[in-house]
């Protein structure tokens, strides 16, 4: 199998042989970048750090102007939807009559942010998304944002197998996560499957946190049903698939692609690098093995393995899909007040308050419990420390958030209902560690038997009861038993008495 792998960076076109072959090339490729550019991948694939420049007023204002400026100097022929869009909406935002969302502030530092307030490669990933946006949805995309009653029905059913889903929680570093499982969506059309995978990016890019910190993909092929289609003459588009996954509203940080090790997955890890720009290829992490294995594997870039929408024998799990749905309906079709209080997804600094498991290793939640441990350490009362507590929460940013049975977040903004929740917590965690305090015994008592002090002892206490007078001062041997004897009560009951309290979790 002999397949060709063109670089857009570079005149040049790379030929694998060998499917296999494709990890020694992208590791030579990967070694060409620089060390301060691979230190820094690597960091941010693991989660350790981000690579967003902290935003000033300053920045955004003069990064506005350079991505207008940049936008002007591209030719007409690769911009034609933004010239369309202009054409028919003028300089109008969202908020006018007649305007279109492209001119918005909000839409356009997406992209500034997604390419870490690059300009000129902002432009560039800007055009390049409304030409795809067009070419999958059509001309209305210019004007509004994609929604979910732009699929049909036939496409929603396809949508609800879930092949592609985004993640209910965020990683360890606060990055929205996007799966791919079973086939991949690949036994589907190429542009419905494009159309699925940019709304799910769009939703993510609606907070804050994502556009900065960006996403990350989870590739996780359980059969070989993506693999009977790969000869489909539309699947190996590769030039259009790879303009489509470079214009994505979004910065991807990493994707991660598990698979089984046999040659039949080595094909398509070769299909999927051939998809990418090398930008997206130096943050291409390929995991090779069984399940468990996969699941330790990507569990150390700080990914909660438990949401991956997968059973034990590679089914796809909807449940939370479906609720995903819904929210999405009503945040798009509000009939209730209430709808503009939901929140899609919390953040990583949010509290959440529901009696799940799901949410004991949120970032929030783990941030929380270290802080009810910090001031109970300090012995602070139950009322001081939730004050504290809740204080610490909304400087660092964070929301107290509790579950609508509906299915969605909403933020708990009663002052006294926080408190009250607070003050449960914080009461929970005194009560769970009450009683739970070990003994620690001080003394070395116990060791005097190793070295022969104690045995000392005994001979010399034999001694005194034969009425022995030892006039030979504080340092004889008489001396030294009559300290230790003086000193035992010290060790009386200490199995059973406690000086510290150990914290558990």
């Amino acid at each position: 199998m002999i397949l060709e792998i063109n670089d857009v960076d570079s005149p040049h076109t790379t030929t694998v042989e060998d499917p296999e072959s494709v990890d020694t090339w992208l590791a030579k490729e990967f070694l060409s970048l620089s060390f301060q550019d691979r230190n820094a991948i690597v960091e941010e694939m693991h989660g350790v750090s981000c690579l967003t420049p902290e935003e000033t007023p300053r920045l955004i204002y003069t990064s506005l102007e350079r991505l207008e400026h940049e936008i002007s100097l591209i030719p007409t022929k690769n911009k034609k939807m933004y010239d369309l869009c202009q054409k028919k909406y003028g300089r109008k935002n969202s908020r006018e009559d007649g305007g279109s969302y492209v001119n918005d502030v909000d839409f356009r530092m997406r992209f500034l942010r997604a390419e870490l307030f690059d300009a000129t490669k902002a432009a560039r990933r800007l055009v390049l998304f409304l030409e795809n946006l067009v070419d999958l949805f059509g001309e209305y995309a210019l004007q509004r944002p994609i929604l979910l009653s732009d699929f049909t029905e036939d496409e929603l059913q396809i949508f609800r197998m879930g092949n592609l889903q985004l993640l209910p929680f965020r990683d360890r570093s606060g990055r929205r996560i996007v799966v791919g499982v079973e086939g991949l969506a690949m036994q589907f059309k190429s542009a419905l499957r494009f159309k699925i995978l940019y709304y799910l990016l769009w939703v993510a890019s609606e907070d804050l946190e994502t556009q900065s910190k960006g996403v990350v993909c989870v590739l996780w092929p359980v059969n070989d049903i993506a693999l009977r289609h790969i000869q489909n003459k539309e699947l190996l588009m590769l030039e259009t698939q790879k303009k489509r996954t470079t214009g994505g509203p979004v910065r991807v940080c990493a994707f991660h692609f598990c698979v089984p090790d046999n040659p039949f997955y080595h094909a398509l890890k070769v299909v999927f690098t051939m998809t990418l720009d090398k930008p997206f290829r130096s943050r291409l992490k390929f995991h090779v093995g069984q399940v468990t294995e996969l699941q330790y594997l990507v569990q150390g870039y700080g990914i909660p393995v438990d949401h991956i929408p997968l059973t034990g024998t590679g089914n796809v799990k909807t449940q939370n899909l479906r609720v995903w749905l819904k929210l999405r309906s009503n945040v798009e079709n509000p009939k209730e007040e209430s709808a503009e209080k939901i929140i899609e997804c919390p953040g990583s600094s949010d509290v959440l308050f529901r009696p799940s498991k799901l949410i004991k290793g949120h970032r929030g939640n783990v941030q929380f419990y270290s802080l009810i441990e910090y001031y109970h350490e300090f012995g602070l009362g139950t009322t001081n420390a939730s004050k504290k507590i809740i204080a610490d929460i909304h400087e660092g940013n964070g929301r107290i958030l509790v579950w609508d049975k509906r299915g969605w977040w909403t933020t708990l903004t009663d002052p006294a209902q926080i408190q009250f929740k607070v003050s449960v917590a914080y009461r929970d965690y005194k009560k769970k560690n009450k009683g739970k305090i070990q003994s620690h015994n001080s003394s070395t008592f116990a060791f005097q038997e190793q070295d022969g002090t104690f045995a000392f002892q005994e001979q010399d206490d034999k001694k005194r009861k034969l009425g022995d007078q030892d006039a030979a001062g504080s340092s004889s041997p008489r001396s030294r038993s009559q300290k230790l004897n003086n000193c035992n009560f010290l060790n009386v009951g200490s199995s059973h008495q406690s000086s510290a309290s150990v914290t558990d979790y």
